[in-house]
C-alpha cells in the first residue's frame, strides 16, 4: 500500500515539472499577423482610385497579398472578379471596393470541404486582418461558404437580408407594440407647450352610426325672421307720366331782318307773283309774332337756372288731393323675435373600437341626467362618451358639451393602450365630420367619480377665498389649497 502512495506522489511531481512540448506543425492565430507587403499594398490602394479589389490569404503563417484587380467598369460589373478567384476548397479573404472612392466590402470565404485547421484559422483571423486594416474603411461584410454567396445574387440576397425586419415571437412583437403607445402616451402627457399641434397615435375612422348619432349633439335652432325697418313714408307723388316736364325757354324762329341796303338785286327783276308770296309770308309772320307775345305774357316768368336739379312741379288738383289725405303716422321697428332653442332628442353618445374592422362604432345612444352617467358607462372597459350637460348655474343657463375617455384599471392593457392611441383621432373626427365643439375634456380610471357634483364642480369650480391680512394682491391672491386628488383617479384636460 505504501510502496503505491510513493509511486503516485512520484508521477504527480514529474507531470508537474516537465513542459510539454509543442505539438509540431501548430499554427496559433495569434502569431498570424499582416505581413509588411500587404499592408504597403492597401495603403496605395485607399490612397488611389484603380484597384477594384485585393485577395488575401494565409501563407507561411502570414497574411500576405494573393493578388490585385483593377477597375474595368462598375461595382455590379467586377464584383464577378470575386467568384472567378475562388477555389473550391481553400479558404481566402477579398477586399473589394465599391463605388464611393472609400468604401469597402470585407468578404471571407471558409468552405465547408476546406480541412478543419484552416477553416478555424481563417475564422479566428477575420478580426484580427479587419483591425490591422482599420476597420472604419470597411462598411459592409459577408462571411459564407459556398460559392454561390459571392455572386452578385448572392450580394444582393445579403442585402435584402439586413433590410428585412428582424423574425420576433408573438411576445416579443406585443412587448414592442406596448413600448411604442407607451412612448406615445408619455409624448400626450407632457405640458401644453410640447404637445404636438397634429393629432398624434391611430386615427380610426369612424362610423355612419357614430358621425349620426354625434351630430344630434348639435341643436339645430331656427333662423330668426327678417327685420324690416320701416320709417315713415315720404309724401304721395304723382308719377313720372303725369307730371309736367319745366318750362324751356321760347326759341325764335324768325329770321334776321335784312338791310334793305345789302340788297343788291333789283326790283325789277322779280314777278308780281313772287312780290305777292312775300307779302303773304310777312304777314303771317308777324301774326305768329303776335300770338307768342301773347303766351309769353300768359306764363310766369321764369326763374334763373340753378345748377340743382329742379323741383318736380305738381298739379293744382294732385295738391288738393293730398291735403285730404290724412298724414301718415311713422311705423315703429319691431324688434326681432328670439329664436326658440329645439329640445335635443339625445344628449349621451358612447363610442367604442371595433378592433376587427379597425373602425370606431356607436355603443349607444340615449336621453339621460347627470347623474345617471356613471350607470351608462362600462366599468371593465375603456370608452369614449360624449354628453350635452344642460344645466343653470348662479341664475345663468349653460349648455357645455363634456367629452369623457374612461379607462378603468381592471381593462386590459392592450385596450388602455390602444384607445389611449385613438383618442385624439376621435375629437378630431367629431369636430370635422360631426360639427362639435368640445367644452370640457375629462378622464378618470373610476367611472363612479363621474356624477353630477363632480361635473359641476370641474365646469364651474369655486373660488376658496382666503380671509388674511397677510394675502398679497395679484394672480393667484385670495386663493386656498385644493385637496389633492388620489393618484390615478381622474385627470381634467
Amino acid at each position: 500500500m505504501k510502496i503505491q502512495v510513493i509511486f503516485a506522489v512520484a508521477i504527480a511531481f514529474l507531470s508537474c515539472t516537465v513542459q510539454a512540448a509543442p505539438i509540431p506543425g501548430t499554427v496559433h492565430p495569434e502569431n498570424i499577423s499582416s505581413a509588411a507587403e500587404l499592408s504597403g499594398v492597401w495603403k496605395d490602394a485607399t490612397a488611389g482610385s484603380t484597384v477594384r479589389a485585393i485577395k488575401v490569404s494565409i501563407i507561411n503563417e502570414a497574411l500576405e497579398e494573393d493578388g490585385i484587380f483593377n477597375i474595368k467598369g462598375t461595382f455590379e460589373q467586377d464584383y464577378g472578379t470575386v467568384h472567378d478567384n475562388l477555389t473550391e476548397k481553400q479558404p481566402a479573404y477579398f477586399l473589394v471596393r465599391m463605388d464611393e472612392r472609400s468604401d469597402w466590402l470585407f468578404l471571407c470565404f471558409v468552405p465547408d470541404v476546406a480541412p478543419i485547421r484552416q477553416k478555424m484559422i481563417y475564422a479566428a483571423t477575420r478580426a484580427s486582418l479587419t483591425k490591422d486594416l482599420g476597420d472604419s474603411h470597411f462598411k459592409d461584410s459577408i462571411y459564407g461558404t459556398n460559392l454561390a454567396d459571392f455572386t452578385w445574387d448572392g450580394y444582393k440576397k445579403h442585402r435584402a437580408s439586413l433590410a428585412a425586419p428582424k423574425p420576433l415571437t408573438d411576445r416579443e412583437r406585443q412587448l414592442a407594440e406596448i413600448a411604442a403607445n407607451e412612448k406615445i402616451m408619455i409624448e400626450n402627457m407632457k405640458g401644453a407647450t410640447l404637445r404636438k399641434s397634429h393629432a398624434p397615435g391611430m386615427n380610426f375612422p369612424l362610423t355612419d352610426r357614430a358621425v349620426d348619432a354625434l351630430k344630434k349633439l348639435v341643436v339645430a335652432k331656427p333662423a330668426p325672421k327678417p327685420v324690416v325697418v320701416a320709417s315713415a313714408l315720404p309724401k304721395k307723388f304723382s308719377s313720372p307720366a303725369s307730371t309736367p316736364l319745366p318750362a324751356s325757354p321760347v326759341i325764335s324762329s324768325e329770321e334776321p331782318k335784312k338791310d334793305d341796303s345789302a340788297k343788291t338785286i333789283d326790283d325789277d327783276e322779280w314777278d308780281d307773283d313772287e312780290e305777292k308770296d312775300k307779302e303773304e309770308k310777312k304777314e303771317d309772320k308777324e301774326e305768329e309774332k303776335v300770338e307768342e307775345k301773347e303766351e309769353q305774357a300768359e306764363e310766369p316768368a321764369e326763374e334763373p337756372v340753378i345748377e340743382e336739379e329742379p323741383e318736380v312741379p305738381v298739379k293744382v288738383e294732385e295738391k288738393e288731393e293730398q291735403a285730404e289725405e290724412p298724414a301718415e303716422e311713422p311705423v315703429v321697428e319691431e324688434e326681432p323675435e328670439v329664436p326658440v332653442k329645439v329640445e335635443r332628442t339625445v344628449n349621451f353618445v358612447k363610442l367604442a373600437i371595433d378592433v376587427e374592422n379597425e373602425k370606431i362604432d356607436l355603443v349607444t345612444e340615449s336621453k339621460i341626467t347627470a347623474n345617471q352617467v356613471h350607470k351608462n358607462i362600462d366599468g371593465d372597459a375603456p370608452r369614449f362618451t360624449f354628453f350635452a350637460y344642460e344645466h343653470t348655474h348662479s341664475g345663468t343657463e349653460h349648455d357645455t358639451l363634456v367629452f369623457m375617455y374612461t379607462c378603468p384599471s381592471k381593462s386590459k392593457i392592450r385596450e388602455r393602450m390602444l384607445y389611449s392611441s385613438c383618442r385624439a383621432g376621435v375629437l378630431e373626427a367629431a369636430k370635422v365630420e360631426a360639427g362639435l365643439t368640445v367644452d370640457k375634456k375629462l378622464e378618470t380610471t373610476d367611472v363612479e367619480d363621474l356624477t353630477e357634483d363632480f361635473l359641476l364642480e370641474e365646469l364651474h369650480p369655486k373660488s376658496h377665498a382666503v380671509n388674511s391680512p397677510y394675502s398679497n394682491s395679484g394672480a393667484g391672491a385670495g386663493r386656498g389649497f385644493s385637496k389633492p386628488a388620489r393618484p390615478g383617479a381622474r385627470r381634467v384636460m
